[in-house]
């Protein structure tokens, strides 16, 4: 099936609402900060016929998101929703190569217009987007910045619940304390259980390799974004002498800088998110790039509404080379989420099977 087959009535109502999404754990910080809270905005876009699609969009200020700035680009743009003759996808979102809208605007407004086709045509969305049934993917679960442990015993909470892949933070403040957090970690999951290391920027080249072989002996398969994230160089450096997987998530901010350190063989992976690439089009062209070259493609964080983890999921389900964990739980670690309908099951997260996104608001 098609997008292209299914038309959708004239929009009729565009609504925009402010999401606050606290943290069961208040003190939940990476490397590049703390945050008590999770915050975004949903998009309701219905049209004619009273049908809703869902859009949703989390703020990112490390990549000079702030929600205060989406907000107000969201608010402004539902006024070319409102104005639309038809469901016209390039006049709301442009083509996925676009830059006229920040990333995130972007893929709230293709998430929902994803949504509302799907919802029309009586069919979950992943049917549309060539996808596969019955897809279930493990879920990553991602450990904060703690103690060692204080780390331990939350990974071992989360593997008594059947999760069985975990990402650590780390922050080289020092790295001896980085080592003894992950070696506390392996401790407390076991050998069988994935575990990837996520620094957010915060080694040097030099550092990350020398970090590499200090835990050569944990298992650990993937080191995220070890390097600030306009170091492409920096990044391939440590690709060429480390024993890890080098997984690039910041420096992934667009299909540019995707195309970008493909083309320079900078990374071994890469970490691909709706709203850093500006929706779900944008992700599969981008895991489809990595799979031409033969570079391994996830499925990141969408730290957030379960709106967005659906959309995310459902993109998954398309793309045969993407690899079969991803962060799709971290919904778990919020409250207040605006809607439900997916939830993570023995450690893993299945694509939805009503129509649309499969998710409903609460």
């Amino acid at each position: 099936m098609s997008l292209q087959t299914h038309e959708a009535a004239p929009i009729s109502d565009v609504r925009v609402r402010h999401v606050v999404m606290p943290k069961e754990d208040p003190t939940w910080r990476f490397a590049l900060g703390a945050r008590a809270d999770s915050v975004g905005v949903l998009l309701e876009m219905e049209d004619a016929d009273g049908v809703v699609g869902l859009g949703y969009a989390s703020e990112v200020p490390h990549l000079g998101y702030d929600i205060d700035v989406l907000e107000a680009v969201v608010r402004a743009r539902t006024a070319v929703a409102r104005q639309a003759p038809a469901l016209d996808r390039q006049a709301l979102v442009g083509s996925p190569w676009q830059q006229s809208l920040p990333a995130p605007v972007r893929s709230l407004f293709d998430m929902a217009w994803h949504d509302l086709v799907a919802k029309k045509a009586g069919v979950p969305l992943y049917r549309l987007l060539g996808g596969r049934s019955g897809v279930t993917l493990r879920v990553n679960r991602i450990l904060a910045l703690k103690t060692p442990d204080e780390m331990a015993a939350v990974a071992a909470g989360l593997a008594a619940e059947g999760y069985d892949h975990f990402k650590i933070k780390i922050e080289c403040r020092p790295m001896a304390l980085d080592i003894a957090r992950i070696r506390a970690i392996r401790e407390a999951v076991g050998p069988g259980a994935v575990m990837t290391i996520d620094a957010n920027q915060s080694y040097t080249a030099k550092e990350a390799v020398i970090l590499g072989e200090a835990i050569a002996d944990t298992g650990v398969q993937v080191f995220e974004q070890p390097v600030p994230r306009g170091d492409i160089a920096g990044l391939r450096w440590v690709r060429t002498r480390s024993n890890l997987t080098i997984e690039a998530d910041e420096s992934a901010d667009s299909l540019e800088s995707v195309a970008a350190m493909l083309k320079a063989e900078a990374v071994d992976a890469v970490s691909l998110k709706l709203s850093k690439l500006g929706g779900i089009d944008a992700l599969m062209i981008a895991a489809n790039l990595c799979a031409a070259q033969g570079v391994g493609a996830r499925i990141g964080a969408h730290v957030g509404s379960r709106i967005m983890n659906a959309a995310a999921l459902h993109a998954a389900s398309a793309l045969p080379h993407i690899e079969p964990f991803a962060e799709l739980g971290e919904f778990a670690r919020l409250t207040n989420d605006v809607a439900r309908g997916l939830e993570v099951v023995d450690g893993g997260i299945a694509v939805p099977t009503r129509p649309g996104l499969g998710v409903s608001l609460v």
